[in-house]
């Protein structure tokens, strides 16, 4: 009778968290009725007389379906997730105070018009109605699991500035330039010189791969030194306390090695010292980099975040419209990362102007990626380098060096509380340029131990996501846009984090415009914004690629590229166009956006030819058009496999894998889950990098394909001696390893007959909840909040970019997928209700729901569903339609 009673309570707790999906509910917030409907996979499509409404229910629902994935990210980007885990989240909560995600967050508030305050107003009233009068396990089961060891208070209400934090952890998840120069200056003390670096990151074969933007006309390109052309965006003002230098014995003496060259130097004065006083500082940048790392990947990190899109001019298709994609690259969360909604207003007036559907964020108002009536939009990380790393030369322990003189670091204390454990405080410092993030973790003493460190030095983070801006009013001006002016005024709008809008319109046009607030920055090397060059060992320059010192204002942004100089085209010659992370513009064209983070061009190429191969045979539908996105042509297979074929190999079994190599590679190279060459390839790829790299450079190796097919092509390249042998290895001896330790790990993990070996059988996509997904749970926990594995096919620098970490541990390599394309969506212009859509997981957040995975297999294999636009058509869909009244 006790396991009766207690089953029928565990039941009930389980469900109670499940949201209504019928009939009416009467409260507060409304000002007319709104209709809830929701199709079969559990989207809700909202339809209302006023915008306000519309926002107040999107509110609603995002509460009933995903609250705990929205509170999880309110205590992160607020710095609070240790309220909410415990001691797990500390570390990560002193990075994101000591950057000021919230603090930014609260100034943006005070930037926004009074109507789209009042959306984000509406939206938090929606998420309050649903949460009023409920316990947290009445939420979402989280809740009740955690209490068990932590204690779980009350839930806060939902605020405005809730919903801005998390723009600045998109941002932070699709920034990737400075940890790029923390990473440059750890290879550099183990290499020795800044060329021997830059020979790991090759530049981006334009001959090869075309860059987004062609110099064709169709823009509003100009060559690379004319710019800036229109006047620059200031700086923001600095305000800062001068203070006396201490001398010699106080502490820190001034570096006579490094003269200023700012605005007050000498005329003629030397430049190229000031970075030379930067070896020193090698140590704590990479404490620096520790505190950055500290902060979760909400999106992704790395060469794994980035996207893909296309648009196919009406020209080209069978219906005579355009038609558009996109599929961006995100960690492939669970709950998915996006929400789905339709907001619809039922008659167009003052009081009512949204008419749109897509990909939102739980938690955020309105829609980031989708279409409207007229266009369609589709985002790709930009990339680029809108963030440095300072080195800011110390003069004391409260004081730092600046153009000769000193200046008071900004303080402030922060305090933070932890569930379970004791709160504590910590004290934050700010320079001129920024935060200063080294320090964070370690005694200063110890960074004496620390390679290099021996100068007196802090490290502040320059980053234009932490100068508050107008972004969170750019997704309203984007869900009304209807054509390329209108989409301009958005970029306008928006800063950070900088997204490649591509769009199509009903009207036939095809255009693509780039926001963002990209720093112009001054030239102070002979290398500086040359991608072939590298910096001397005397001066890291001021391009982004390496940090830059602080002391020296000569080296500062200049301010930013004012929004009409940002690269834009209409209407390609072409009629097609492929963002898929690439460079945006020719070298010698354009405004100079950085070097840091342009995916190789890999994947855009694939998408560009299969494209322009398909309409030169006949029109194209959306059917076909969507299969872009599933392309899965290895590149790894074009740099390495000539090589990997040809070399030999003493072993008979070796030999055999050899010859399922080069039958695979000659039939195409597609990594498709049944393909027993696809795994080969990516253990031979992974396992090679690891022998001709680990030994010179750790556990941080670069993997890109363009580098290991570069020391392919340079057999006696120094970088494939195994430097921990008293041999002097070439590539041949290097491969044949690779080769050996390649058969060890598979065998490892799919068994002795390589005959038997699949891509799919190693990898896979394991959906795992973002708190609930460790080991530390009991088994019946994690297998209640996470599911089951799904074989994926694709794989990195692919069209169908499902990425693995190809980093050897132990000798093996786990090639479960970490990310990917976190949606997919497909739209053809001519009909509205034309268009077909996917997430990685389901709309609802609930362990219990229908919804919670329903998505996820389709997914999985490639197929999207219908997406119905026509209300009628939604309601043809429906499964279930609630209805909010007014109380």
């Amino acid at each position: 009778m006790l396991a009766l009673v207690a089953g029928v309570a565990l039941t009930v707790i389980l469900r109670a968290p499940l949201p209504q999906y019928d009939g009416t509910i009467t409260l507060a917030g409304p000002t007319d009725e709104v209709a809830v409907s929701r199709d079969g996979q559990g989207v809700p499509h909202i339809y209302a007389s006023a915008d306000r409404d519309l926002f107040f229910a999107q509110g609603y629902v995002q509460a009933q379906d995903r609250f705990f994935q929205m509170d999880v990210r309110r205590h992160l980007t607020a710095g609070r997730l240790s309220e909410l885990v415990g001691e797990a989240g500390k570390e990560s909560d002193v990075s994101i105070r000591t950057m000021g995600w919230r603090r930014v967050a609260e100034q943006e508030w005070e930037l926004l018009s009074d109507e789209a305050r009042g959306f984000y107003e509406a939206y938090a009233e929606g998420v309050n109605a649903y949460l009023k009068g409920k316990a947290p396990w009445q939420v979402a089961n989280e809740y009740a699991v955690m209490g068990l060891n932590l204690p779980i208070g009350d839930i806060e209400p939902w605020s405005g500035v809730d919903s801005l934090s998390w723009i600045k952890a998109m941002s932070q998840g699709l920034s990737g330039a400075h940890e790029s120069e923390a990473w440059r200056m750890k290879m550099l003390s183990k290499l020795g010189s800044p060329a021997a670096v830059e020979e790991l990151i090759p530049p981006v074969d334009e001959s090869a791969r075309r860059p987004i933007l062609l110099d064709d006309g169709s823009g509003n390109l100009r060559p690379r030194s004319e710019y800036p052309v229109a006047s620059p965006l200031p700086m923001p003002e600095q305000d800062a306390e001068a203070v006396d230098c201490p001398g010699p014995a106080d502490g820190s003496a001034p570096d006579e090695a490094a003269p200023a060259s700012g605005p007050d130097a000498e005329e003629g004065a030397v430049a190229t010292t000031p970075t030379a006083g930067m070896s020193g500082a090698s140590g704590v940048l990479q404490e620096a980099q520790r505190a950055l790392d500290a902060v979760p990947a909400v999106l992704g990190q790395g060469p794994n975040i980035g996207s893909n899109s296309f648009v196919v001019a009406g020209s080209h298709t069978a219906s005579g419209k355009p038609i558009i994609g996109n599929d961006p690259h995100l960690d492939i969360d669970y709950p998915s990362v996006w929400s789905q909604v339709g907001l619809h207003c039922t008659e167009f007036d003052d009081d009512c102007t949204f008419d749109v559907e897509g990909f939102s964020f739980a938690g955020l108002p309105g829609v980031v990626i989708g279409r409207n009536p007229q266009l369609a939009w589709a985002f790709t990380n930009l990339q680029g380098d809108a963030s440095d790393l300072v080195v800011e030369q110390n003069a004391g322990p409260d004081a730092y060096r600046r153009d000769g003189a000193c200046l008071a670091y900004k303080t402030r204390t922060e305090s933070f509380k932890v569930a379970g454990g004791e709160p504590f405080e910590v004290e934050v410092r700010e320079s001129v340029h920024g935060p200063i993030v080294s320090g964070l973790f370690a005694p200063d003493e110890d960074l004496g131990q620390l390679p290099g460190a021996t100068g007196d030095f802090s490290v502040a983070l320059q980053w234009t996501a932490l100068i508050p801006s107008r972004t969170a009013e750019a997704w309203f001006a984007l869900n009304r846009a209807t054509d390329a002016a209108g989409v301009a005024a958005v970029a306008a709008l928006f800063a950070d984090p900088a997204q490649n809008i591509l769009f199509a319109t009903a009207d036939g046009d095809i255009g693509y415009q780039a926001p963002g607030l990209y720093p112009i920055r001054p030239i102070k090397a002979p290398a500086d914004q040359q991608p072939s060059m590298a910096h001397g060992p005397d001066n890291l320059g001021a391009d982004g690629r390496w940090p830059r010192p602080g002391w020296d204002s000569g080296y500062d942004w200049q301010g930013f590229y004012a929004p009409q100089d940002m690269p834009a085209a209409l209407n390609p010659p072409d009629g097609i166009i492929t963002p898929a992370n690439q460079p945006v513009t020719p070298q010698d064209a354009g405004p100079y956006l950085g070097l840091g983070g342009y995916a190789q061009g890999y994947r855009s190429q694939q998408m560009h030819d299969y494209l322009a191969d398909a309409v030169a045979q006949a029109p194209l539908t959306l059917e076909q058009a969507s299969q872009v996105m599933l392309l899965d042509h290895s590149p790894q297979a074009d740099e390495l496999a000539p090589a990997l074929t040809d070399v030999e190999l003493s072993s008979p079994r070796l030999g055999q894998l050899q010859k399922v190599l080069a039958a695979w590679y000659a039939d195409g190279a597609h990594m498709a889950t049944d393909s027993q060459g696809a795994a080969i390839m990516a253990a031979v790829y992974a396992h090679l990098a690891h022998a001709a790299l680990s030994d010179e450079l750790g556990d941080e190796y670069p993997t890109d394909p363009r580098l290991l097919g570069k020391l392919v092509a340079e057999p006696d390249n120094a970088l494939w001696d195994d430097t921990t042998t008293p041999e002097v290895e070439d590539a041949r001896t290097i491969i044949q390893r690779a080769w050996a330790e390649a058969d060890a790990d598979l065998t490892a993990q799919m068994g002795e007959d390589h005959g038997a070996w699949t891509w799919g059988g190693i990898h896979v996509k394991k959906p795992t909840h973002q708190l609930l997904g460790g080991e530390g749970l009991p088994w019946i926990a994690r297998k209640y909040f996470n599911a089951s594995p799904q074989p994926v096919g694709g794989a990195g620098d692919i069209p169908n970019a499902t990425w693995f970490d190809p980093v050897v541990k132990d000798g093996r390599v786990d090639y479960q997928v970490i990310s990917g394309a976190s949606m997919r969506m497909s739209v053809d212009m001519a009909d509205v209700d034309n268009a077909r859509w996917v997430i990685s997981s389901g709309s609802s957040g609930h362990p219990w729901s229908p919804h919670v995975n329903d998505q996820f297999e389709d997914w999985a294999e490639g197929r999207m569903r219908p997406w119905p636009f026509r209300r009628e058509s939604v309601e043809a869909a429906a499964s279930h339609t609630l209805r909010l009244r007014p109380a």
